[in-house]
């Protein structure tokens, strides 16, 4: 009896600690790498594309022709004088008035402003995943992570992260993160000379040479040749002409567009954060009465141990997007999450926000791209269906119908890379 007491109070214990201490409890890995060998790989990126080219074409044609050979000819001499007009070019010139501008300048400087972005300095505390009280009892196990840029409540925040990532003795994953912003971007006004280029065109009076140069015509006598040669005799000759017709033409061809780039794997490890845990397209509304959206943080860590100090890697820019595959056959839409060059870092994160115009099926894959300063890169994927009307307001299980069952539901996950 006691020994079942005991069993029973030590149950009720640990579910009292997993509600009043939310963890995320890792289930199987649901995050996908592409793995390649140690050597460069090529990435194929041609593509086909549809041009009007030019087709050079056309077939030989013989023709039977007939033509007169003369063989005797004799000449009658004979022509005339003729008087005829002949022109020749007077050069002159003559100076004429006309009305020309020259421009007065009356450009000045002018008191004017401007709104710019600034920073001033704040000190606010946001604790993600957990309250104030559950990181403090937790707090031993907090681990800083450098600086980050924040966006909340729609501004920007430079803030100081921490992150504490433990696993209890007794089962389970404690995961949060708090954020100590110590910076807020702010817009100020700002006043400043501007110089104003402005003026205006003055008429007066100047003087062009212009050219009175002119042909002039004159007579003369010239002789007019009118001798010819007269055939005495010949006789008609016969013989096959082959002819080109040409049958050249434009038409449409499919032409292979080659392109792609070498690559090198890199070694590391990446940790994927979402939420919620179930996305929505943002025409549903959150319990806020806000558009539903997703919120998708990464964190890298490059595995430089092996490596001598020139050869050391970092990570220079991140491309992120999802191929949503839309129901009833209605194509794949392409969302771009985040596609920027970031400040060199072998650790680093990145926080998004992102919001789906349509719902998608299981086959909607997130990609992540990691790129290195010297072209590695890294390729981490996963299955992230996007919700649709149907399946607004059920409870996370869903119902009987698979047309009204929320599906995802992963939101953490670590994986080698």
């Amino acid at each position: 009896m006691k020994k079942w007491f005991k069993s029973g109070l030590f149950l009720v214990i640990l579910i009292f600690i997993i509600f009043l201490f939310p963890m995320e409890l890792l289930g199987e890995n649901w995050l996908h790498v592409d793995i390649s060998g140690e050597e460069q790989v090529w990435i194929d990126s041609s593509y086909w594309k549809n041009e009007r080219v030019w087709v050079t074409d056309g077939y030989f044609k013989e023709t039977l022709k007939k033509e007169w050979v003369n063989d005797k000819y004799y000449t009658v001499n004979q022509g005339y004088w003729k008087t005829e007009e002949y022109r020749i070019w007077i050069n002159s010139s003559t100076q004429v008035p006309y009305v020309a501008y020259r421009w007065v300048d009356t450009s000045h400087w002018e008191r004017s402003y401007r709104y710019t972005e600034k920073w001033i300095s704040v000190n606010l505390t946001i604790y993600v995943g957990t309250s104030k009280y559950g990181w403090g009892v937790y707090s031993f196990a907090s681990k800083p992570k450098g600086t980050t840029t924040i966006i909340y409540n729609g501004e920007r925040y430079k803030a100081y992260k921490d992150i504490i990532d433990y696993r209890p003795s007794y089962g389970g994953h404690i995961h949060a993160t708090r954020y100590r912003c110590y910076g807020k971007e702010v817009r100020v006004k700002e006043y400043y000379n501007a110089w104003v280029s402005s003026g205006y065109q003055q008429a007066y009076t100047a003087y062009r040479t212009e050219d009175t140069s002119h042909w002039e015509t004159g007579t003369r006598k010239v002789w007019v040749d009118t001798s010819y040669t007269v055939p005495s005799s010949g006789y008609w000759h016969s013989y096959t002409e082959k002819e080109w017709v040409d049958t050249s033409h434009y038409e449409y061809r499919s032409v292979l567009v080659k392109a792609g780039f070498y690559t090198s794997p890199i070694h590391g490890e990446i940790i994927v954060r979402k939420n919620p845990k179930y996305i929505f397209t943002k025409w549903h509304k959150d319990k806020n009465g806000e558009e539903c959206y997703m919120e998708l943080d990464i964190d890298w860590k490059v595995d430089n141990s092996e490596l001598l100090e020139e050869e050391v890697k970092e990570i220079v820019r991140v491309y992120i997007y999802q191929d949503v595959h839309r129901f009833n056959g209605k194509g794949v839409e392409k969302v771009i999450i985040f596609d920027e060059d970031i400040p060199p870092s072998a650790e680093g994160d990145i926080n998004t926000v992102t919001r789906f115009d349509y719902s998608g099926s299981e086959d909607s894959i997130l990609h992540i791209y990691l790129y290195t300063q010297n072209g590695e890169s890294a390729h981490i994927y996963f299955s992230n269906p996007i919700n649709g009307f149907r399946s607004i307001n059920l409870d996370s299980e869903g119902s009987n119908s698979d047309a009204n069952t929320w599906i995802g539901g992963n939101n953490y996950g670590k994986i080698e890379f």
